[in-house]
């Protein structure tokens, strides 16, 4: 067997993981905790002879399998659920179990070639932990805001205002926390100062680049638009012509930007008269944003890539 030929799939549940060993047909199932990944480790052998190992993101239930083989050094790729089921559909396999699914993983990895997983540093991790929280908070936020839009009870509205009084106090912590975390190491300091030398860039919006976007400054600007999913996409087949549309990527640090954008637009002479031109082109005001926000991060990446050199 020669080597770099082995790949491996690895379906994430919260109990177990299930992994296919490619081309091999092995099939195995552990518990999701450190000494069933030890044994996992184990059962796959020689890093050496391993391509890939392919895993999907899930919420979290994936961070230890993801900690433990990294420190192993395999060779490790998240890839998006929706673009694993695509493959399977395409190969034909429409029926879905955790054996099924880690064998689609494997098979993925042997036919389609995938990034390399990039564990964040510990001071990072642990910035991810407030930018994350942050985002389950304001995704609270939104909730509570839209139930008291639409409240008539004078007694269910106090309670849903004292609920909102103490999220936004829960949202201040944090972002204090996140200030804090980056003003306490040198590396994630120096890389915040970076990305604020921008307008509309805050210390908050820069770690939520630094935690969501960790390739930024070490991919293409293509790839980081397309990472993002301010890329627009091509609609055309034969003699059809539609308009080119942005799809997918992180929508939460799209969403982040497009904030930090508008201010940007007012404050920043480049991407004001960038703007300006979009909009006197005809380009819809939102549509526009989305423009700057793709300005925007090719710049930052173009930025941290010479802060990288």
């Amino acid at each position: 067997m020669n080597d770099y030929n082995i790949n491996i799939g690895i379906d994430v549940a919260k109990n177990h993981l299930d992994v296919c060993i490619l081309p091999s047909g092995k099939t195995k199932r552990f518990k999701n905790n450190e000494l069933g990944i030890i044994s996992l480790i184990e059962f796959i052998g020689d890093k050496e002879q391993i391509e890939r190992i392919i895993l999907e993101p899930t919420g979290g239930y994936e961070e230890l399998v993801l900690e433990l083989l990294s420190e192993k050094n395999y060779k490790i790729s998240l890839v998006n659920a929706a673009q694993i089921r695509a493959f399977a559909r395409a190969n034909g396999i429409l029926a879905k179990t955790d054996k099924i699914d880690a064998k689609v993983l494997a098979d993925y990895g042997t036919k389609i070639p995938s990034r390399l997983y990039v564990p964040l540093s510990l001071p990072l991790k642990q910035l991810r932990k407030y930018v994350q929280r942050r985002r389950q908070l304001l995704h609270m936020i939104v909730e509570e805001k839209n139930r008291l839009k639409k409240e008539r009870d004078g007694e269910m509205i106090i309670l849903i205002k004292e609920t909102l009084e103490y999220l936004n106090k829960q949202k201040d912590i944090l972002e204090q926390r996140i200030i804090e975390k980056i003003e306490a190491d040198k590396q994630l300091k120096c890389i915040k100062e970076v990305l604020v030398t921008m307008k509309g860039i805050g210390c908050v919006t820069a770690a939520v680049l630094m935690c969501e976007v960790p390739e930024l400054g070490k991919l293409s600007h293509n790839q980081i638009a397309k990472l993002i999913g301010v890329a627009p996409l091509n609609r055309e087949s034969g003699m059809m012509r539609g308009k080119s549309k942005i799809y997918g990527g992180r929508g939460y640090v799209r969403d982040s930007l497009y904030l930090a954008a508008l201010p940007a637009i007012r404050f920043e002479p480049i991407l004001r008269d960038f703007y300006l031109r979009l909009k006197n082109n005809g380009k819809p005001g939102k549509l526009a944003v989305i423009a700057v926000v793709h300005k925007m991060i090719t710049i930052l990446n173009a930025r941290l890539r010479d802060f990288y050199a």
